[in-house]
């Protein structure tokens, strides 16, 4: 079969392609399948980071709730801390008294009573009345001998007194606590 082109010279450079059109065709593609694959690979590498900003968000929420709860029982340790020493205090001071008014109890006579009792620093001050004075030096004697916690039991008054038209001795003795 016998061809003839009927396009002038000119024509025939255009109509037969160019190389160098055809490549650069081919290149301007290749840089648009090159651009969208680098696009592709950010979108993707976008919504992977939107992903874990989303989910550290709700991790970030999740923790300050567990904080305010760390808060929330630090202020009640402390709370329960002030208790506590509040609570130690008061039975440290209180055992000393506890048994020095069960000491008190234990020895007074069936004949005496108290109407006063005192402590300032280790001297404790009895005040009270007996139908005798015999009944105040059996209660003296019993607390110097029989209370553990009282030493060197002194009679500072002893004195005649009426209640109710009943003739009483009114006493004040003073003792040494041992702490």
């Amino acid at each position: 079969m016998i061809r003839v082109n009927l396009l002038p010279k000119a024509g025939r450079a255009a109509a037969g392609g160019d190389w160098r059109t055809v490549g650069a065709g081919f290149g301007g593609l290749g840089l648009l399948a090159v651009l969208g694959v680098l696009w592709w690979m950010v979108s993707s590498q976008a919504s992977g980071l939107e992903g874990q900003i989303t989910s550290m968000q709700a991790e970030i929420k999740r923790l300050e709730t567990v904080a305010k709860q760390v808060d929330e029982y630090k202020a009640e340790k402390k709370l329960l801390e002030e208790r506590v020493r509040v609570i130690q205090t008061l039975l440290a001071s209180q055992s000393i008294p506890v048994h020095l008014m069960q000491a008190l109890n234990d020895e007074l006579p069936d004949e005496v009573w108290l109407n006063s009792i005192s402590m300032t620093g280790n001297k404790l001050v009895l005040r009270g009345y007996s139908y005798t004075d015999i009944g105040i030096a059996n209660f003296m004697t019993q607390l110097g001998k029989k209370a553990p916690l009282i030493r060197e039991v002194e009679l500072v008054v002893s004195e005649q007194a009426e209640v109710q038209k009943v003739p009483l001795k009114k006493f004040e003795v003073v003792c040494t606590v041992v702490s």
